[in-house]
């Protein structure tokens, strides 16, 4: 009788790699040049914001405890790494788990924003602290790297071979 053959997951394509490359470059520039692209994020909602606000010279305000930039270019930013994250991890895992992967960071962007909004509610310094900590962590390689170490140990581990 022949042994058992192992399973092997099918090869990466050229595809995943061009992939995996992209969602990298976005999170080295989000990352890097994080007062650049806030800039530019702020420069792409003014004019929105100008229009519901009050003309082409309204200025736009930073958003109330959650950074010194405006909250639509705030939001955007942490929108844009949250889900550049998730796509690394949805290449690297080969779609396993990307549900968990997006709820994830949906939750943590939400409570963070909760605790933010909470704390300058009720003067609450000590949820507001957290809620900034919640927010950058969810904006950080290392929820990337904590995601993909999370998705690989919940991975059922392969049958022990009998010699």
């Amino acid at each position: 009788m022949l042994p058992p053959r192992k399973f092997r997951p099918p090869a990466r394509t050229w595809a995943h790699w061009l992939a995996l490359a992209l969602f990298v470059v976005v999170l080295v520039v989000l990352g890097q040049f994080q007062e650049e692209v806030f800039a530019v994020l702020t420069r792409l909602w003014r004019a929105p914001g100008a229009l519901l606000v009050g003309g082409p010279g309204a200025p736009t305000a930073g958003a109330a405890g959650l950074s010194q930039h405006s909250l639509p270019a705030s939001v955007t930013y942490h929108l844009l790494y949250a889900g550049a994250s998730a796509g690394a991890l949805h290449v690297l895992l080969r779609g396993r788990g990307t549900r968990w992967v997006v709820a994830g960071f949906g939750v943590a962007l939400v409570l963070g924003v909760g605790l933010l909004a909470a704390g300058r509610a009720g003067h609450w310094p000590g949820a507001t602290e957290q809620g900034h900590r919640l927010l950058g962590l969810a904006s950080s390689p290392l929820a990337l790297l904590a995601g993909y170490a999370l998705a690989l140990l919940g991975q059922p581990g392969a049958p022990p071979s009998e010699a």
